[in-house]
């Protein structure tokens, strides 16, 4: 992902990434990844859960997330942004 997308993300769910956080995943996914932070943000706050936000990359064209400190809820959050990605045409998924 592009430093612009990642420091948008970083900026805008700091909770979730700090900082920096380094996104391995092509700029295509970064609507998905917004959608998708939002929502497991306010999950997280909802249920009181102290998330840690590991790793976010492709794999197999495919969105992976790796989240310490979920619940069932914040599972099916993330279950469902990976299969969202794949409904992204697959020249989408390669970097530039």
């Amino acid at each position: 992902m592009n430093q612009e997308n990642n420091e948008l993300l970083c900026k805008a769910y700091p909770e979730l990434y700090g900082d920096y956080f380094a996104f391995a995943c092509p700029d295509s996914w970064a609507p998905l990844l917004h959608h998708f932070s939002s929502k497991l943000l306010k999950h997280a706050r909802a249920a009181g859960l102290a998330l840690t936000v590991t790793d976010i990359k492709e794999k197999r064209n495919e969105l992976r997330i790796y989240v310490d400190g979920t619940d069932a809820e914040a599972d099916r959050i993330i279950e469902d942004a990976e299969q969202q990605s794949l409904h992204v045409p697959a020249e989408e998924h390669h970097q530039s």
